[in-house]
């Protein structure tokens, strides 16, 4: 886009904004709420057009971007919608057996056409779209339910079908708005590993620190309508921007001390020349002078965003915060009765962190509910109690308990005597004035998230209970959560999939893995101990429970694990393959390049379909 300009009424979102996705890019786009993200990307889809400039896609460029609320045909399935992502390359294919037939006529213009062909089939990716398929459908937790409705899918789901498909069709340019909401901890892991061998562009937009610094190379940063693209992930961006912001104030103030002291000598100068041409001509001189340094002068650096200071207070709780006991929590799955977690004894002490992590639908939320007394133990001895002067906070976006009709001015009116406090109130968590009467109920994710944060706030609880906290919160918000709950001198019990978060909070893990309770000190050990545990299959993850004998459930998920190292070891080759036919140059041999791609496609299928089988088997005996 060149010089583009995008206004809503009087608002100017994008002003001038010049900005180009090139073959190849890794780039992060970050700014605030607000500053105009979602309207860029809309801007590079064709969605919407510029009020002034230009925006241009190459031709044939495929451009994409994922919806956190897609919409799909009634009466598909899972399957269905994957394989309606191939809708472009089955039409190159039947393009490329056409080529191929009439290739028997020997001309030259017949054969320069297959190739032609066959190299856009090959850039394509052609010849990865089945291993392509599988991957996602098993890294996004889709194998096995292929034939679901997707109407009968949760949204979490839904949107994570949507960016399913859209890795399915290999796009040339992916534009991802949060790709990391309702994927959890390992999804995420596999998506950065597939990114960064993604043979296109990648523009994305994320509050998630660690997953910015792992895929992007650089970031694009909107603010104030401008845009300014600086080297590095996110973390290299910030330092950046803080030295950049420093040097420029150093040298707004050196600048403005260099004109004030030589407006103060035109001014003398104006003085004495009172009455004496010449003087006043020097003057004059003098003064113009003065006016040429105050227009090459230095900028100050703009004013500091607004932040929201959360602030938790906790008032003085027993040593002992919890106790639980026994709690064992059992479900119907698709397979039979499901353990999700069992015997899990536990004990919080005051001023602990604990990060619960796991799969999606591993339990970690339900295991929150069983601490919080919210859900019953399947075991008759299960007992949770907590300890004297304990109050729980209880982090809800779903804000249960609020009258859908209560607008924002009414929710924060309970938390503050006087009408002035309430907007007060509503202007830290980063609500405009003119909204502060809308109702709870057309609240936006990132508004819903704001508002229970307020609420939690604003209740003095020494015991903070969060599930996925920085979900739908932009990242000012996010930092500014995690400075509050560094400084909360309670104990915080957490469900999250943002690990820069856990790494800078929890100083306890509690992993939920295959029906287990594991326990690690802290993030680094957890990384390290489970890690390596996981890749010395057999050996199991965790020393309990002990293995059972014979060909039993442990040993069915260690030679899971090993189809799943060998199906990534696979994965890996096919990817060499792919980049070897897309670098093959003219005169390559590209149906030999090809057939070995599709050799390996064909062997990755057939480990993918044993997999299955065996997984099946663990469903099956309850795993």
């Amino acid at each position: 886009m060149q010089d583009a300009i995008k206004e809503y009424g009087p608002l100017t979102v994008l002003s001038e904004v010049t900005f180009a996705v090139q073959p190849g890019d890794r780039v992060g786009l970050v700014g605030r709420n607000g500053a105009g993200k979602s309207t860029l990307l809309r801007l590079l889809t064709g969605e919407i057009a510029p009020d002034g400039g230009t925006v241009r896609r190459a031709p044939g460029v495929r451009v994409r971007a994922l919806r956190q609320d897609p919409v799909f045909a009634d009466g598909s399935t899972v399957d269905s919608i994957l394989d309606a992502a191939f809708h472009d390359l089955d039409a190159l294919e039947a393009e490329l057996e056409a080529a191929a037939a009439a290739m028997s006529s020997g001309t030259p213009e017949s054969v320069m056409h297959h190739e032609e062909v066959l190299e856009h089939y090959v850039r394509r990716g052609g010849y990865e779209r089945r291993s392509r398929k599988d991957a996602v459908t098993l890294a996004f937790g889709f194998r096995g339910r292929e034939t679901d409705l997707v109407s009968a899918l949760s949204g979490g789901e839904r949107t994570r079908l949507g960016l399913a498909a859209l890795l399915v069709e290999n796009p040339d340019v992916l534009l991802l708005d949060e790709p990391t909401n309702h994927l959890d901890i390992v999804m995420v892991e596999w998506l950065e590993n597939f990114l960064s061998r993604y043979p296109g562009a990648v523009l994305v937009i994320s509050h998630d620190r660690t997953f910015l610094d792992t895929v992007t190379r650089e970031t694009a940063y909107l603010r104030g309508g401008g845009l300014k693209v600086y080297a590095g992930g996110y973390t290299v961006f910030r330092e950046n921007l803080d030295a950049e912001l420093e040097r420029q104030a150093a040298a707004a103030a050196q600048d403005a001390k260099q004109v004030a002291a030589l407006q103060s000598s035109a001014d003398r100068m104006k003085i004495w020349g009172l009455g004496m041409s010449k003087l006043a001509r020097r003057a004059k001189a003098m003064q113009a002078r003065v006016d040429r340094m105050q227009a090459r002068a230095t900028a100050a650096p703009p004013a500091a965003e607004r932040t929201t200071r959360i602030v938790f207070h906790a008032p003085e709780s027993g040593d002992v915060v919890l106790d639980a006991r026994h709690v064992t929590r059992r479900i119907d799955g698709r397979h039979g009765p499901r353990t999700l977690f069992e015997d899990v004894n536990v004990q919080l002490r005051r001023g602990e962190r604990v990060a619960i992590i796991g799969r999606n639908g591993a339990g970690k939320t339900t295991l929150l509910k069983a601490l919080l007394g919210l859900e019953a133990s399947n075991d008759p001895r299960a007992r949770v109690l907590t300890g004297a002067r304990v109050t729980v906070g209880y982090y809800d976006q779903a804000l249960r308990g609020v009258d859908p009709t209560q607008t924002l001015y009414d929710v924060a009116r309970e938390y503050v005597s006087k009408d002035p406090e309430a907007h007060d109130l509503l202007g830290t968590f980063m609500f405009p004035y003119d909204q502060h009467d809308k109702q709870a109920k057309i609240l936006s994710g990132g508004e819903r998230a704001r508002l229970a944060m307020l609420k939690l706030a604003q209740e003095d609880h020494n015991l903070l209970v969060m599930d996925e906290p920085t979900n739908h919160l932009d990242m000012e918000m996010v930092e500014s959560l995690e400075e509050a709950l560094t400084a909360f001198t309670g104990t915080l019990i957490m469900v999250s999939h943002d690990r820069a978060f856990i790494e800078g909070l929890a100083d306890r893990i509690w992993l939920i893995e295959d029906g287990l309770f594991y326990e690690y000190p802290g993030w680094a050990d957890y990384k390290a101990k489970h890690k390596s545990l996981v890749a010395e299959a057999p050996v199991a993850v965790a020393p309990k429970p002990a293995p059972a004998k014979g060909k039993g459930l442990w040993h069915l998920k260690r030679q899971v694990e090993v189809l799943e190292a060998e199906i990534a070891r696979l994965e890996a080759h096919l990817m060499d393959a792919q980049n070897a036919l897309h670098a093959a140059g003219a005169g390559a041999d590209y149906a030999a390049l090809g057939q070995a791609a599709h050799d390996l496609e064909a062997e990755l299928e057939a480990k993918v379909a044993e997999w299955s089988d065996k997984q099946a088997e663990v469903e099956a005996k309850g795993g």
